[in-house]
């Protein structure tokens, strides 16, 4: 996908180029213009000016007096609307309708996002954390062949369980499709994503693949590290990782791996520590720590030491 576009009211400009596939998270702060990004690739604001590009089309041209129209995907804007005087199976029979794609399996769905219960029932009648089950559903099947889907905060209303089976349910689809994604849980960036883009002022204030936006740390993105903990994979937040020089008795952290140190690098006040684990599958783990525990523990590169965390630092999703 390329994005060359700008606008007055709501200001905004973006430049960048993205991969045909995969997920792509749109980060930032309330108010930085995520919102105004995907509506506008979506084709509902008539006065951008510019062109945006997906998979060899073009989804509008100014330059070339192709205008500003609303382009047929899946798009779950932040506040999900819902045909209030059609049930929710209606709402859906009717998207499925005119939207036939074989690849989407409306049941797997609704098992998924256990949304069989409320089919008969009107929007009124359910929570918002069912409508927005119900949106999500609505914007894959409104994705059809032309493989892009536009989410807006599509979680933000749902419980821990249904919200790692939604962010399954994403990964399952982002071999043939785009999938532009936004969230305020870096959490949920790190997770699922393959590239993010960072917006600040309604501008891309940074772009990267999301290997590199993680262990980097820059523009205050959190370091991490992607861990794999009884063939599970997980993000792994630095700073809830120490390192001690022995193994800690009678202690409540579940793991204590040892390591060898990587690389030492400064990280605003603190340090990022990055350490290679010694066991049978080696894994690459950052530790932040303050100056003075650096300097304490006598850090250097190859030094043996022990890496620890807690269970509780990795099990959110």
């Amino acid at each position: 996908m390329i994005v060359k576009i700008q606008n007055l009211k709501p200001d905004f400009e973006y430049d960048f180029q993205i991969p045909d596939t995969g997920i792509v998270g749109i980060y930032g702060v309330s108010g930085s213009g995520k919102s105004s990004l995907l509506n506008a690739i979506a084709g509902y604001t008539d006065s951008v000016k510019g062109r945006v590009e997906f998979s060899g089309d073009t989804l509008f041209d100014t330059n070339n007096k192709q205008k500003v129209r609303p382009y047929q995907c899946g798009y779950m804007p932040q506040h999900s609307l819902l045909f209030p005087h059609w049930t929710i199976r209606e709402n859906l029979d009717f998207v499925e309708k005119y939207n036939p794609n074989p690849k989407i399996d409306l049941k797997k769905l609704l098992d998924v996002l256990d949304c069989h219960e409320i089919l008969d029932k009107y929007p009124n009648q359910i929570s918002g954390g069912e409508k927005q089950r119900i949106a999500l559903i609505r914007a894959l099947l409104q994705t059809g062949h032309q493989s892009l889907l536009l989410l807006d905060e599509p979680f933000s209303a749902l419980n821990s369980e249904l919200r790692k089976n939604a962010l399954n349910l994403l990964k399952q689809y982002k071999e043939n499709n785009l999938i532009l994604f936004v969230t305020h849980d870096i959490v949920e960036i790190y997770k699922v994503t393959d590239q993010l883009l960072l917006v600040k002022d309604n501008r891309i204030l940074y772009q990267s693949d999301i290997e590199s936006a993680f262990s980097c740390g820059e523009h205050n993105l959190p370091v991490a590290s992607r861990v794999k903990i009884n063939n599970k994979e997980h993000i792994l937040f630095a700073d809830y990782v120490s390192i001690s020089l022995e193994k800690i008795p009678n202690s409540s952290i579940t793991h204590q791996l040892p390591a060898e140190i990587k690389s030492i690098n400064p990280y605003g006040r603190d340090f990022i520590v990055e350490l290679r684990t010694l066991d049978n599958f080696p894994q690459l783990i950052r530790s932040q720590l303050t100056e003075k525990s650096v300097a304490k523990l006598k850090l250097e590169i190859e030094k043996k030491v022990l890496v620890n965390f807690k269970a509780t630092s990795y099990n959110r999703f």
